[in-house]
């Protein structure tokens, strides 16, 4: 088992540190498309190398023992992990499934507060130009997304830069960006080795938007010049909601710009084939620890030595 483990632990880091690196030379939608699910089985794998580890401890509880078939002792004669390391992979879990729970608390209550705070202004779909001071403009979540331009930033922008915002928060909406973002951000609660990860998708998403909004528009520069001048316009970041909602001027500007100045993204077939093999890596290996696992309490069986003597 401890082969298994040792190889699950070494892919997973693998991935938390080649995800962001392979992420930047992808396109944006190509990105997140794959970032994302393989960040969410990332975690997964990591509560499940998490489970087997600790239930060696944990199975050789006599009140735990009680409900199952195996011998606490002869699962304590074949177990090769150290109880120290069992230990401390049943306090990460509980710390990793704990701060899920306060996590996902925390991202529902956000996201009632933004259906509650938006939902009788207009229907569903449109745009709602809001009469506030502050420069901003986003996109709250679907289902029932509403693109919300404040009347600050409408009124301060020409008819050509209005246009590539309102492409920009379409593309929010049409592809469903916060729920990618949410799933992301659930894999880095889980596993605070994906929150670099995490970050790049956050810049995906943005980099996504910026390209559909240049396909719309017909004209990478105006976006570029439109993404930048926003961003100067914006005075006050502050929103009760903002967390949940996919703005035009989110993510790392600078570098958006730049890619808009540059010719589209290509494909990187490299790249791409180092992060399915990694996310195959972490997949093989982890099925490997939960089948040595499974061995072990079956050894421990007791039905199965006595039928061993029986015969």
């Amino acid at each position: 088992m401890t082969g298994a483990v040792v190889g699950a632990v070494m892919a997973i880091v693998a991935f938390a540190i080649a995800a962001p690196r392979v992420g930047a030379h992808l396109s944006p939608a190509l990105a997140t498309r794959l970032l994302v699910p393989a960040s969410v089985a990332t975690a997964a794998c990591t509560v499940f190398v998490l489970g087997a580890l600790a239930a060696t401890w944990v199975g050789q509880l006599p009140v735990i023992a009680a409900f199952g078939p195996w011998s606490t002792s002869r699962l304590d004669a074949a177990d090769p992990v150290p109880d120290p390391i069992a230990v401390l992979s049943l306090v990460l879990l509980t710390g990793a499934t704990g701060w899920s729970v306060i996590w996902g608390a925390r991202r529902i209550r956000a996201l009632i507060a933004v259906y509650r705070d938006y939902r009788g202004l207009s229907p569903t779909g449109s745009v709602v130009v809001l009469d506030s001071a502050t420069v901003d403009a986003f996109a709250t979540p679907a289902p029932a997304g509403r693109i919300i331009v404040t009347a600050a930033l409408w009124e301060a922008l020409s008819p050509d830069e209005r246009r590539v915002v309102l492409a920009h928060e379409r593309s929010h909406l049409r592809h469903r960006h916060t729920w990618w973002t949410l799933a992301a951000e659930l894999a880095s609660a889980i596993n605070p080795l994906l929150r670099p990860t995490t970050a790049t998708i956050r810049r995906t998403v943005e980099r996504w938007a910026d390209e559909d909004a240049a396909v719309r528009v017909a004209d990478r520069k105006l976006v570029a010049r439109t993404i930048a001048r926003t961003a100067l316009l914006q005075h006050d970041r502050a929103q009760a909601s903002r967390h949940l909602a996919q703005a035009a001027t989110g993510g790392d500007v600078p570098q958006r710009v730049r890619a808009l100045l540059e010719p589209p993204p290509r494909r990187r077939p490299l790249a791409l084939a180092v992060l399915c093999a990694v996310v195959v890596i972490t997949a093989g290996t982890t099925l490997a620890v939960e089948r040595t696992s499974d061995h072990l309490f079956d050894q421990a069986d007791t039905k199965v030595v006595h039928h061993h003597h029986a015969t």
